[in-house]
């Protein structure tokens, strides 16, 4: 009886290493192939360095799309953006997400194809030009997607990369990381993902000092109440339930001419 339990036990570690080994080998070959389904897109954009952007004298009410983008947005009505964080492998395009396709980028990339790694993208009910521009983005294995985002919680890694390009198809844009903080969506007190046309400076003032106050470090960056923002967000999983989100919450510092 005892040797047929051992057999028994031997048999099912087995079956289970082998799950685990054929599991790992899906998700590595869908890894690769999410690189190359962005590959092309990515070679075709030269991201500058911030400091190149801070240069410029970015038009405040630009009315032509930047060069680097007129086939993005010319072949995908939803392109709404390029993040990138310079000296990264984070370099993506961002999509809008519509109000009759919700979720939509959560599972398919900017192709339209169907994917487990998504798309960066802003929901529908905001746009490039909010007070408050909120990314979404999946925290993928080998950082692919937003995976990247987790290094900011080291204040080394904040210092080296404290600079954030976020282009839209019409301006360069550089945008300064203030706050690094851990937040659950079902936080009644600080609903993060409801700030984005501040309807008044108080509204304003409060998200800002809320996440100053959250920050997992004091960056001593303060922003004005009238700054523009841009917040970037992905999961986290110290918070049980799915509930957890790590959120980079930056202050517009592009130079207008």
């Amino acid at each position: 009886m005892i040797k047929y339990l051992i057999e028994a036990l031997i048999i099912g570690a087995f079956i289970l290493l082998f799950y685990c080994w054929f599991r790992l080998w899906v998700l590595d070959l869908a890894e690769r192939n999410n690189t190359r389904s962005y590959q092309d897109v990515q070679e075709a954009i030269t991201v500058m360095a911030p400091e190149q952007v801070l240069e410029l004298d970015v038009p405040r009410e630009p009315t032509e799309i930047l060069p680097e983008y007129r086939d993005l947005v010319q072949n995908y009505p939803n392109f709404a953006g390029w993040i990138s964080i310079y000296g990264t492998d984070l370099s993506l395009p961002v999509m809008q997400e519509q109000e009759d396709s919700l979720n939509f980028y959560l599972t398919h990339d900017y192709h339209g194809t169907e994917t487990e790694f998504g798309c960066p993208y802003i929901p529908y009910y905001e746009s490039y030009d909010s007070d408050n521009v909120i990314v979404y983005g999946h925290n993928m294995r080998h950082e692919q997607m937003f995976g990247l985002l987790h290094r900011y919680q080291d204040q080394d890694f904040w210092e080296d990369h404290r600079l954030i390009n976020f282009d839209t198809p019409y301006q360069h844009k550089v945008y300064e990381v203030f706050s690094v903080m851990i937040v659950s969506v079902e936080d009644r007190h600080f609903r993060f993902q409801a700030f984005t046309d501040f309807r008044s400076p108080s509204q304003a003032h409060f998200y800002i000092n809320e996440s100053m106050e959250r920050s997992l470090f004091d960056t001593g960056v303060v922003p004005d109440d009238d700054s523009k923002l841009l917040t970037l967000v992905t999961c986290e999983y110290t918070i049980p339930n799915g509930e957890g989100r790590l959120v980079i919450v930056a202050r517009d510092v592009t130079h207008y001419g």
